[in-house]
């Protein structure tokens, strides 16, 4: 079968693979269409600390279920299903306590196992969510990235009275803005890019900054009435963003961290104690992909606007080489067409 592998940084090609087989457990997939998100972009750039080339990229996908291996129900055959990329050894600590989605031996489609950018990929059938028929394709493969910003958001117990502060406007920030907006908190957004910034008005945002033309804590501190922001998001992962995302929060505040940074970061100690801020990661989905599908369903959450068009496969190298000629992630979503 044809798929994309990225043997190193700026090194994407387009060719035949092997074909995946299910294994006890397992279903393949033939995909309809594959996202490429902002981790993506971090391993064709060579940025994403955790890529293990040479691999097939991708783990947002929408597709059909051709083929079982023993043990999976006979009616998942022809399921139509979106993919929980994660999968966890089910004996750690962190498994044991229900968050496999930070397993001490986690390993994820399409940065440690072969990934969705290609005609099929294959998966435990436990992490694979059906999608209701009425669900349009294009919105079921946004399903994934919401699920990332409905983890951050129960990570930062985001409530209707927040003011939240979102720094990065790429497809994270902008699903981050999507589920904020529906809690009913305000919201601002810090991006150096315009349309992006653009976007997120579209959107909803309450406030936007471009950091070039305009001082993001004082932004933030108009926005709070001199507070600061009760919730922050990094959705960057940069040492400098990661610093203001602390110097942004007001004191009792909440810092969630979903960008990926391979730098080591030097913080003020004492701003923790002074703030008594809560610092948190957040990683991946923590199981809350079928909550995503969910809203989708419902019709509760419209990403639609964040797809910038749609490209065959076979033009992913591509696709990948425009939007790392920016060296940043895409201002909105572009997905690859498989089948």
């Amino acid at each position: 079968m044809k798929a994309l592998v990225l043997h190193g940084p700026r090194d994407l090609r387009y060719g035949e693979v092997r074909e995946p087989v299910p294994a006890p457990g397992e279903a393949v997939v033939q995909v309809v269409l594959a996202g490429i998100c902002g981790s993506d972009l971090h391993a064709y750039h060579g940025t994403q600390p955790f890529f293990v080339y040479p691999q097939t990229p991708g783990h947002e996908a929408v597709g059909h279920v051709v083929a079982l291996g023993p043990g999976v129900p006979p009616d998942a055959l022809g399921a139509r299903v979106v993919l929980d990329p994660t999968v966890s050894c089910g004996r750690c600590y962190p498994c044991r306590v229900g968050r496999g989605n930070c397993c001490a031996d986690l390993r994820v489609l399409g940065v440690h196992l072969p990934g969705v950018m290609a005609e099929r990929f294959v998966a435990p059938w436990t992490g694979l969510v059906r999608v209701p028929d009425h669900v349009p394709d294009e919105v079921a493969v946004l399903a994934e990235p919401l699920s990332i910003a409905h983890h951050a958001l129960s990570r930062a117990r985001v409530r209707a009275d927040d003011r939240v502060a979102i720094i990065g406007a790429g497809c994270i920030g902008q699903v981050l803005l999507l589920m904020c907006r529906r809690e009913g908190a305000a919201c601002l957004l810090i991006d150096p890019a315009r349309p992006r910034l653009d976007l997120a008005a579209r959107l909803g945002a309450d406030a936007v900054v471009d950091p070039a033309g305009e001082d993001p804590s004082e932004a933030v501190r108009r926005f709070t009435g001199g507070e600061g922001a009760s919730v922050v998001f990094e959705a960057v992962g940069h040492p400098e963003t990661i610093r203001s995302a602390l110097d942004l929060a007001s004191n009792a505040g909440r810092v969630v961290i979903l960008g990926l940074c391979s730098h080591e970061v030097s913080l003020p100690g004492s701003v923790f104690v002074r703030k008594e801020l809560d610092v948190l990661g957040s990683r991946l989905h923590g199981g809350s992909l079928p909550a995503a599908v969910a809203l989708l369903a419902e019709g509760a959450v419209e990403p639609r606007p964040l797809l910038s068009g749609e490209v065959p496969l076979a033009e992913g190298a591509q696709a990948f080489a425009e939007a790392g000629a920016r060296d940043s992630s895409p201002c909105i979503e572009t997905v690859l067409r498989a089948s």
